[in-house]
């Protein structure tokens, strides 16, 4: 048996065009006119486009370490292991808390503690999505709740109260007790 060979379709590639300098394709007067679409989106200005630029991802490490041996903050009713050895920092799922976007995280102040099951279920599970925002978002609360409570204790490690003030502060939040 022989085979025929591929036939070409109907595409035809467009001729290919001399690299031109970004200053031609761009020019500065529009990059600082640039009005947001998205973030990263590229948006028409005065007949020139251009990228926005991402804003830089707020990271702490000690804030997502601080999870460790902590309950569980979700409690999603049948699916909480309600084990403190499994407690991770569980990053929100939606892009207005700066992440979801190219493989990017949210931000650390965006995390609440979760067991395994419950941020497997958070991540991965089969509940809708506006049940898992409702879900996370309550758990937030609770967070925060507790990062306050962390930052004005002075009985804890000044480390971790650190931390807490530093995720208030993200969120422009204050610790319980402070004059706001």
């Amino acid at each position: 048996m022989k085979r025929t060979p591929m036939k070409r379709s109907g595409f035809k590639r467009a001729p290919r065009r001399e690299p031109i300098e970004r200053a031609e394709r761009v020019p500065a007067q529009a990059v600082a006119t640039v009005k947001p679409i998205r973030r990263g989106v590229i948006a028409p200005v005065n007949g020139f486009t251009a990228a926005i630029p991402k804003t830089p991802r707020h990271k702490n490490a000690h804030l997502l370490e601080m999870a460790r041996g902590r309950g569980c903050l979700m409690r999603v009713q049948g699916v909480c292991n309600y084990d403190s050895t499994t407690t991770v920092a569980a990053h929100s799922n939606w892009s207005r808390h700066g992440g979801k976007g190219g493989a990017r995280k949210a931000n650390d102040e965006f995390t609440v503690w979760s067991c395994s099951c419950c941020h497997d279920w958070l991540d991965k599970g089969p509940a809708d999505a506006v049940l898992k925002e409702m879900t996370f978002m309550r758990a937030h609360l609770a967070q925060v709740l507790e990062w306050r409570a962390i930052a004005f204790d002075t009985t804890q490690p000044e480390r971790d109260r650190r931390a807490a003030q530093w995720a208030l502060d993200h969120l422009n939040a204050t610790p319980i007790g402070a004059a706001a």
